[in-house]
């Protein structure tokens, strides 16, 4: 790969290290967390964060990949094994047109909270959705705020997979928490940082999960729904593995002083990267597993910003750990949080939603067994 100029490095070359010093940062990391407003954890804390994803995700994700391995009568897994159906099953299709992912979704919401309900039809009934594909249509999703009008607008492009029902169901938390901040009086009490915005996201797709099956009005078989479960929660601990590997790899680039080498680039990645993921057998294909850091934008377009994905999906398993118990009590806590759009410093905003804003080994790790043991009970039949 040619010789890349990554922002830090264009920073760099724009304000001299004496820049940095003279403005009491030690570096363009510390730089960066001061510019993305980040008060309430530190680059020690990321680091807390990545050495408890090496004690707990990454030896569940394992685990999960030898399973994997047993089921497809394999003698090792290789990179091409992990996006396949273990029983060689096709595609999930849970609905065929949009107007049955509206209908769906709608009962979904009616069924976890009236208020939830009600506010997404006034999306349905104001036309606030665009979610099919057309010719010319741009790709991705998003979910938009019109401030003056207190409403969201969610953008996707659903094609009738099982993606599209976690899409959907991910902005559709965004849009609940355009809804509940709308009530602060500026705009910018209404917006916080990342991380508590990925919270409602990441918090939704988890609370509506119990609602997915036909049987409640959602979309899915039993067999089906016991799939769709799987792969959610298995793709939450491979998440979780790759915010570590990124997160890391930032940090590298900009504190060690070897960053500006591409060729080392390769290398660090190819180290961190193992540090993180294993149970996958990718010899003969250095070259394709160093290609993953080129496509992540995150490093080359917004240096440092990927953690709040880790951080976010910490507090949404602890919302949803909070609803297997109390379902209506962990919605209700979840609608409070988002009310408080940026009013408060990010851990009252986690702790208003039932959940604790912390990095260490002893939250996470409670939590991966969860996720671990909950796709055991999907897996043998026997979920909650």
């Amino acid at each position: 790969m040619p010789t890349v100029t990554l922002p830090g490095e264009i920073f760099a070359s724009r304000h001299s290290a004496s820049h940095l010093s003279n403005a009491g940062f030690a570096d363009f990391q510390a730089y960066a967390f001061r510019a993305k407003c980040r008060f309430d954890y530190t680059p020690a804390d990321c680091l807390l964060f990545q050495d408890a994803v090496e004690e707990f995700v990454t030896p569940a994700v394992e685990r999960l990949h030898q399973r994997r391995r047993q089921k497809m009568s394999l003698d090792r897994v290789r990179p091409w094994d992990l996006g396949a159906d273990p029983y060689g099953r096709p595609g999930l299709t849970p609905f065929r047109e949009v107007g049955q992912l509206v209908e769906g979704a709608s009962r979904i919401f009616d069924r976890l909270s009236p208020e939830l309900g009600r506010e997404f039809g006034t999306m349905v009934n104001e036309a606030l959705l665009d979610l099919g594909t057309r010719k010319g249509k741009a790709p991705g999703g998003y979910c938009e705020t019109l401030h003056a009008r207190g409403r969201p607008f969610i953008f996707m492009n659903a094609v009738g997979v099982a993606d599209d029902v976690s899409t959907l169901l991910h902005e559709a938390g965004h849009a609940f928490h355009a809804y509940s901040a709308h009530a602060q009086p500026l705009v910018w009490q209404r917006q916080p940082g990342l991380e508590a915005c990925e919270l409602a996201s990441m918090s939704m797709e988890l609370l509506a999960a119990p609602h997915l099956g036909v049987d409640r009005g959602g979309f899915y078989s039993p067999t089906d729904l016991a799939r769709a479960r799987i792969e959610h929660l298995e793709d939450i601990l491979v998440t979780l593995q790759h915010v570590a590997s990124v997160d890391a790899f930032q940090s590298w680039i900009y504190t060690s002083g070897e960053g500006g080498d591409g060729a080392e680039r390769d290398r660090a990645w190819l180290r961190i990267r193992s540090r993180f993921e294993r149970g996958v057998d990718w010899s003969g294909l250095e070259a394709e597993r160093v290609g993953r850091w080129y496509r992540q934008l995150h490093i080359f377009l917004y240096p440092f910003y990927y953690v709040e994905y880790g951080i976010a999906q910490l507090g949404a398993l602890q919302v949803w750990r909070n609803s297997l118990s109390d379902p209506v009590e962990a919605v209700r806590r979840y609608r409070a949080a988002l009310a408080l759009g940026a009013t408060r410093p990010l851990p009252e905003i986690f702790a208003a939603a039932g959940a604790r804003l912390s990095f260490r080994s002893e939250v996470m790790g409670p939590l991966v067994e969860l996720v671990e043991s909950e796709v055991a009970r999907w897996d043998s039949g026997t979920p909650r």
